[in-house]
C-alpha cells in the first residue's frame, strides 16, 4: 500500500475487488477508518484487475491526483453511466 496526501489529508492507496466480477477498486484509506472508493464499478467487460473507471463525478479532481501520483494512465476510452461519462485508466496499485 503506498502512503500519499488526497485532498490534503493522509491517506493509504490500497487496491481491492468488486464483489460481483472480481473487477479492480480503489480504495483510499484515511487515519481513523473512513475510506474512499474513487472507481466505478460499470460492468463493462473494459474492467479487469488492472483496469477501472474512475469516479470523476463524485471525485472531479481524481485524473489530475492519479496521473500527479504515478497511480495510473488513461486509456483514452469513457462509459456513460446515467448522466455522467467516466474515463478508464490502466492503474498501477
Amino acid at each position: 500500500m503506498k502512503k500519499l496526501t488526497f485532498r490534503k489529508h493522509p491517506v493509504e492507496v490500497k487496491a481491492t475487488t468488486y464483489r460481483n466480477n472480481g473487477t479492480l477498486a480503489l480504495m483510499l484509506t484515511h487515519k481513523n477508518g473512513d475510506f474512499d472508493v474513487v472507481t466505478v464499478n460499470l460492468n463493462s467487460p473494459m474492467q479487469s484487475d488492472s483496469m477501472a473507471f474512475l469516479d470523476t463525478n463524485n471525485y472531479p479532481d481524481i485524473e489530475n491526483w492519479i496521473q500527479k501520483n504515478n497511480l495510473g494512465l488513461p486509456m483514452f476510452v469513457t462509459e456513460r453511466s446515467g448522466f455522467c461519462t467516466y474515463p478508464l485508466y490502466t492503474l498501477f496499485v
